[in-house]
């Protein structure tokens, strides 16, 4: 019995050939004709060399045959034969041919030309749908010439694969393979080009390392995927879907999220990026060392690796950035991308409010489709406006954790202080909750905000010795002390809130807790501060003697924040001139502004305008005046009395300054009765005969 079973395993069981293809056409539930020479193989590594292998579709899909192929190698493992009868994707070891034709395609309703067996033929089925079997696995897929048209209704794929190359053309000009159609409903085009012969495909996707390491040809893949343009060259071991690659790889797309889209991958909204680097592959496990990426203005790079055998694939790694603009991260939290230099500006709906808070919806199922862990090291951050100093030596954690996206260890230097604090957004609830941390810690208000900067005036005079010292330590740490400024100080600040929505707009529109931000040490210019006060006598003398900083006593202001309004709890700026008061709401949600000031002198003026100052309007469109009525009153009485009694018509303007009873500075010094609501959540217009 031995020695005939190794005649007919030497003789390549030549009898066996109806018997064979009647037992695949049962098993597969469709035709199969195995014609010309036939050997076949079944111990050690089975296999099924024929001249001709065709095999018909299954469940009535209307292609003309599922595989068609000339001078054909099968090789298949009897563990995956028995895999298969249990329900499992049908899996071959290799499949060599001379040439190949091949239709893969699933309809809508999941009827696929490649579910082969007799249990899932439509008849059988009887009214409950098709399993949805996954497309055959082949390891190994080796062609001379040949074509495969993948269809697949359900995926929204439609991909024709050519390849042209033979062994003896692969020694002069290689074997070269195109791949047209849509992936994912996104376009793609790739060519690529062997050196020699290799594998066409290989899309095993266990994650296991294969028993023999996989032998790496030169290989060179160029095209585009959706929008993003790529350019691989390097070594792989199979033309497309290889287990095993390494190279150079230069991408360039719009955006960073389009790209990882057809991936599985979740990448933020950017604007248009360009990417080199070092990208290699192994058994289901993506490393990509970015050499250097632009994305808008930036300049990032850092190293990555991407798992993708877990259900939820993974990405960790670390990022960092020589300059990173924060505009470029804006279309990842709602904003509009940046646009280009020549681009016209987008025109806003007629009628409709201009709005400040971004209004696009997050991406939340991407949130809930992989896991993350990035460390990032970025050593300036610039807000995009001349008005703030760039955040340096920034360091964070993004971790994505089933859904939940967190940014931890935020730490960053700024203007000789530091800034601490971190975020949280929880997609798995609806909508998703939100909560932020931060923290300002002796902040050079004047080198952080330039706004309340001057240029130095005549007056200035040359800084001490001391001065040059305090310096030099500000610049080492970031600061500037060398400019004078209308408001200096260290300042410290918290904020602590939480809120709710599917976009940036909603969350800040739904806030609740606290904020709250004082200086030490700080000074005001005290013309800035007679000005406040509408005092135009002590202005005038200011401006003549030269404007000087006022020590301020103290500089605090404290916001509760409800359901996205955040209303003063306590706001003074005290000074041994002035004491300044703020009150009223912004209100986040509809973007409107109701707040008064109020300036009180200490000291005696002969001729002052005192009177509140109004901030209303929106965030976009903010508008400063002053309490009209009052001040219209105070001169139209200093007017009267001015034609009754000539020079005494100065006292309505003459005002003789009054100090607090209580201490402003005081932690429960009481706070000013507030100033009017309006009727609705919306700001109160201006008073009639304001002056703005």
């Amino acid at each position: 019995m031995i020695a005939a079973l190794a005649a007919c395993e030497t003789a390549g069981w030549p009898f066996l050939r109806s018997a064979l293809q009647a037992a695949l056409t049962r098993a597969s539930g469709v035709p199969v004709v195995l014609g010309g020479d036939f050997t076949l193989k079944l111990f050690g590594a089975p296999t099924l060399t024929v001249g001709q292998l065709k095999v018909g579709a299954a469940n009535d899909v209307a292609v003309p045959h599922l595989l068609d192929a000339q001078g054909v190698s099968l090789g298949w493992g009897w563990g995956n034969v028995w895999r298969w009868r249990q329900g499992a994707a049908l899996r071959i070891e290799r499949l060599r041919a001379r040439t190949l034709d091949a239709h893969l395609a699933r309809l809508p309703d999941g009827r696929a030309s490649w579910a082969l067996g007799p249990q899932v033929r439509t008849s059988d089925t009887g009214s409950q749908p098709p399993p949805q079997h996954g497309m055959p696995e082949i390891d190994n897929l080796i062609v001379d010439a040949g074509r495969i048209h993948v269809d697949d209704g359900v995926l929204d794929t439609q991909v024709q694969i050519d390849v042209l190359g033979t062994e003896s053309a692969a020694a002069s000009g290689g074997i070269t393979a195109t791949a047209v159609g849509r992936f994912h409903a996104l376009p793609l085009k790739l060519r690529a080009h062997a050196a020699r012969a290799l594998p066409l495909l290989q899309s095993g996707s266990d994650g296991t390392v294969p028993a023999r390491l996989p032998v790496l040809v030169p290989v060179q893949v160029q095209g585009s995927v959706g929008a993003a343009q790529m350019l691989f060259d390097g070594q792989a071991a199979a033309l497309f879907g290889a287990r095993a690659l390494h190279g150079q790889l230069q991408l360039k797309g719009p955006s960073l999220a389009r790209v990882g889209q057809p991936l599985g991958v979740t990448l933020p909204d950017t604007p248009p990026f360009d990417l080199k680097g070092l990208i290699s592959h192994e058994a289901g496990r993506w490393q990509l060392h970015a050499e250097r990426a632009t994305i808008g203005r930036s300049v990032l790079g850092g190293k990555f690796a991407y798992d993708s055998r877990p259900a939820r694939g993974r990405l960790t790694g670390h990022l960092t950035a020589t300059r990173l603009f924060l505009a470029d991260l804006g279309p990842a939290i709602g904003a509009p991308a940046p646009a280009a230099p020549n681009a016209p500006a987008a025109a806003s709906a007629p009628g409709a409010p201009r709005r400040v808070l971004p209004q696009r919806r997050f991406d939340l199922p991407s949130l809930r489709a992989m896991d993350a862990n990035v460390t990032a090291a970025i050593d300036e951050l610039d807000f995009g406006s001349a008005a703030l100093t760039p955040l340096r030596q920034v360091q964070a954690r993004v971790a994505l954790d089933a859904g939940v996206l967190r940014l931890e260890d935020l730490r960053a230097a700024v203007a000789g202080g530091q800034v601490t604090g971190s975020t949280r957004l929880d997609a798995t609830t609806d909508p998703p909750d939100w909560a932020v941390r931060l923290h300002f810690a002796a902040v050079d208000v004047a080198g952080f905000v330039r706004g309340v900067r001057k240029a130095p005036g005549p007056r200035s005079g040359q800084p001490n010795a001391a001065a040059l010292r305090q310096q030099r330590v500000a610049a080492r740490q970031g600061s500037d002390t060398t400019v004078q400024a209308y408001l200096t100080g260290l300042l410290t600040a918290n904020v602590q809130a939480t809120g709710a929505g599917r976009s940036t707009a909603q969350i800040m529109g739904s806030l609740n807790g606290v904020a709250s931000a004082s200086l030490q040490g700080g000074t005001m210019s005290h013309l800035v501060t007679e000005l406040m006060g509408l005092d135009v006598a002590q202005s005038l003398g200011v401006m003549v003697r030269g404007d000087r900083p006022l020590p301020l006593r103290c500089a605090i202001i404290e916001l509760a924040l409800h359901d996205g309004v955040a209303t003063t709890r306590r706001a003074i700026i005290d000074s041994a001139d002035s004491t300044v008061r703020l009150n009223g709401r912004i209100s986040l949600r509809d973007e409107t502004l109701a707040l008064r000031a109020t300036v009180r002198p200490k000291d005696v003026s002969p001729l002052s305008l005192r009177t509140p100052w109004l901030v209303t309007g929106t965030l976009a469109d903010p508008r400063v005046g002053v309490e009209g009525g009052r001040l219209a009153g105070r001169v139209l009485a200093a007017l009267g009395l001015a034609a009754i009694a000539g020079p005494a018509g100065l006292l309505p303007l003459l005002d003789t300054g009054a100090a607090d009873q209580a201490d402003p500075c005081a932690a429960t010094a009481p706070a000013p009765a507030p100033a009017p609501a309006p009727a609705s959540s919306r700001a109160a217009p201006p008073r009639a005969g304001s002056n703005r």
